[in-house]
């Protein structure tokens, strides 16, 4: 098949364009920054990411792989897979402009008719819908009829992304049989894993719950380590003793720095519109609190703290993604109490 993927250059669409290439299909990865378009044509891998450069190399040299910044390729293509970022703004409110614009001003006027949309994009609950209706009020076309609409979250860890495209089970937010069954269709030419059938909105909540159930317990594990600070008590040891061989048990380390792009912003696209989203609120007031703690903490044993080495700019090992590392935020704190 033709495919076009929608923010190729970045972490998630990057990877996806390579698996969809090796799996045979004909690739136009778009993106508007040129300079990533030109350097991955000459087969520079932008970030650190297992088997891409070989990967990148091989597809190129097929000619199954190109990057424009040229939307009007979406006229060939029989899929169009969108993966833009879906930030938030300086209030924490979820930004979808990013989103509307295009499928007002690029994907409408370059989509034919048949086409399979598929939304990797992580967005708040009923944007598949409102993205299906806004369709139709601009082209009277009709979801499931005249093309296909689906969310289909990619769910990856950075840096293994084409590994866990290839192996992790796929879940299809489809608004009928019809739009299912051409998303597993294409699903399963580079997935082999079970493709699981659930409505757009139970998808999009679905996908944020997979974030915000680990950023979660990424803040229980600091608020213990806290209590094991006030008790005297090594709560690393502690954790990995509880841990050993207790299949009810699987609480992961503290850290400093649980940031990144998506652990942060995902849960406010859940928290927009409830009033009671007290655990996940106190989740984000805990881990973005760590660095004012850890530097009070430092204070008390160095009360005179003038110079700090910061070990650990990006938000996890083995990755090269510093976006909305708790490093910056670190530093900023070390800045404001008189540290260098």
């Amino acid at each position: 098949m033709n495919v076009a993927v929608i923010g190729a250059a970045g972490h998630v669409g990057f990877p996806f364009s390579l698996v969809c290439a090796r799996a045979g299909h004909k690739v136009w990865g778009i993106d508007v920054n040129k300079k990533a378009c030109d350097d991955l044509n000459r087969g520079i891998v932008p970030f650190i990411e297992d088997g891409a450069q070989e990967i990148l190399a091989e597809q190129l040299d097929n000619k199954n792989l190109f990057f424009t910044e040229n939307p009007s390729y979406i006229k060939q293509c029989d899929i169009v897979a969108i993966m833009l970022g879906t930030p938030v703004d300086h209030e924490n409110n979820p930004r979808l402009d990013f989103l509307f614009n295009f499928v007002d001003y690029t994907l409408m006027p370059f989509m034919k008719k048949g086409t399979l949309v598929l939304l990797r994009s992580t967005v708040a609950p009923g944007t598949t819908e409102l993205l299906r209706d806004r369709i139709y009020e601009n082209t009277g076309w009709v979801e499931g009829v005249d093309y296909y609409l689906v969310f289909c979250p990619e769910r990856v860890l950075q840096g293994k992304s084409i590994e866990e495209t290839e192996t992790l089970p796929q879940i299809i937010g489809a608004f009928n049989d019809l739009s299912y069954f051409a998303a597993r269709g294409f699903n399963i030419t580079y997935n082999k894993s079970d493709q699981i059938y659930l409505t757009p909105r139970e998808a999009e909540i679905g996908k944020l719950m997979t974030n915000m159930y680990r950023y979660v317990t990424f803040a229980l594990a600091n608020e213990f380590w806290i209590i094991g600070e006030k008790q005297g008590v090594n709560i690393e040891r502690v954790t990995k003793a509880i841990n050993h061989n207790y299949k009810r048990m699987d609480l992961p380390l503290p850290g400093p720095n649980v940031g990144g792009p998506c652990l942060f912003k995902d849960g406010r696209f859940l928290l927009s519109d409830i009033p009671f989203g007290d655990l996940i609120q106190t989740s984000f007031l805990i881990n973005e609190g760590m660095p004012d703690y850890i530097f009070n903490r430092i204070r008390l044993l160095q009360p005179k703290v003038k110079k700090v080495l910061i070990l650990g700019a990006a938000f996890k090992a083995n990755c090269d993604d510093t976006r909305n590392s708790l490093a910056f935020k670190m530093k900023k704190v070390c800045i404001k109490n008189g540290a260098d």
